[in-house]
């Protein structure tokens, strides 16, 4: 297992979904065009999609709200200036702040066209997730 297995993991009354398989991982690269980090596609296929303390991360195997290929695929349909190559971590639902990451594993917060790097992998972006609840 990888760190950020191993902390996901780690959280209390973590929900998880069922783990998505590795053709329903290529499937949906293939959907949205752009392939997922490596850390993502771990993630994928041990937790599907989660949520925990008020986060809810995209993932499969999840209803539509969480569904990482539906979700992106809305976001480029609704803003013309969403980018093709990355994809949702999480929709705070906020000020229309998306978090967003890309094939490197780069988070980056997403406001109204506007793509700033939050963090270097989603193990930062998931240790601040882990921070909210205190």
């Amino acid at each position: 297992m990888t760190v950020l297995s191993d902390k996901i993991n780690s959280i209390p009354n973590l929900y998880k979904t069922q783990p998505a398989s590795e053709e329903q991982i290529i499937n949906a690269e293939s959907r949205l065009e752009l392939q997922f980090s490596d850390d993502f596609k771990e993630y994928l296929k041990k937790f599907g999609s989660i949520s925990f303390y008020g986060t809810e991360w995209m993932g499969l195997n999840t209803d539509e709200f969480c569904d990482v290929i539906l979700t992106t695929l809305e976001a480029r349909q609704l803003y013309d200036n969403f980018p093709n190559d990355k994809f949702i971590v999480e929709d705070l639902h906020i000020d229309d702040i998306i978090i967003i990451s890309d094939s490197e594993g780069n988070t980056y917060q997403w406001q109204g066209g506007t793509v700033e790097k939050v963090y270097n992998s989603l193990l930062g972006y998931l240790e601040a997730c882990i921070e909210r609840k205190s």
